[in-house]
């Protein structure tokens, strides 16, 4: 029998998640604000999503201490983005 609980199974999914589909959009946007470039709204509703998800996913972890920091760390990246597109929205 599989000992895995539905949170850790949460974790996994969310972490692979993660990995495969937030991150290189992330990192997508991110080149785009680096250009100067503003964000539209889809791009603006997914960061806004995929950050929302990141502070779940840290709160969810509460009992892993482990994964703490690459979900502030996540949190934070999506900040600066935000940050940076809304400098290019006020040039």
């Amino acid at each position: 029998m599989n000992n895995v609980s539905k949170e850790d199974a949460i974790i996994t999914v969310m972490l692979l998640r993660l990995k495969q589909q937030r991150l290189p959009r992330v990192f997508a946007l991110r080149e785009k604000v680096l250009r100067g470039d503003p964000l539209d709204d889809y791009d603006i509703n997914f960061l806004d999503n995929t950050c929302c998800e990141a502070r779940s996913c840290h709160a969810l972890c509460q009992n892993h201490p482990e994964y703490n920091e690459l979900f502030s760390r996540v949190t934070h990246f999506y900040h600066e983005i935000a940050t940076m597109a809304l400098e290019n929205e006020r040039h």
